[in-house]
């Protein structure tokens, strides 16, 4: 009976010290940042599992909804980054980096809709190079083809590397151009 009290004890003081050498329980924050590390080295399924205590924790961190639609996103799974983004939107509606991923994941079943979303991306920020860009394929789409390259210029002005994402003029474009 005494070996089986001190196994206890033993048991019990090694469960103390493993508690004390976890130190106070994850917040949300910490899980964040630990989902990030995980989502930089290539793991995702960390990264996914880690975000999602994170909103256990704290339903309402934008940051952690958002770098979860940003796993399934790179997962393929766009319905789900949709979600994730929407609630990220619902918290903070000026997340602009949110309202862009949107953007890109809803404009092939509603173009209007991402549209105004890259609307309200560059009113927040208007030197966000690649919501230019996109902008103006929306509006090539629409025929809209002066503005589409006036947006792609805005783009390539911002950032020289998005110049390769621009399609050349075509005898198509340029017969809709304003005459001078």
């Amino acid at each position: 009976m005494t070996a089986a009290i001190t196994r206890g004890a033993l048991a019990l003081s090694m469960l103390a010290v493993g508690i004390a050498a976890c130190g106070a329980p994850p917040t949300a924050a910490s899980l964040v940042s630990q989902g990030l590390k995980a989502q930089l080295a290539g793991d995702e399924t960390t990264a996914e599992t880690t975000y999602q205590q994170a909103i256990k924790l704290d339903p309402k961190n934008a940051v952690a909804h958002y770098d979860l639609g940003t796993v399934y996103d790179r997962q393929g799974s766009k319905a789900q980054a949709v979600t994730e983004y929407t609630a990220t939107l619902v918290i903070d509606p000026t997340f602009a980096d949110a309202l862009f991923n949107l953007a890109v994941d809803t404009v092939t079943t509603d173009s209007a809709g991402a549209e105004k979303l890259y609307l309200r991306v560059l009113a927040l920020q208007p030197n966000f190079a690649a919501a230019w860009l996109n902008l103006g394929f929306i509006l090539q789409g629409q025929d809209k083809l002066p503005d589409a390259r006036s947006d792609w210029a805005k783009a390539v002005a911002l950032d020289a590397s998005l110049a390769s994402h621009v399609p050349a003029p075509t005898p198509a474009m340029t017969a809709s151009a304003p005459k001078p």
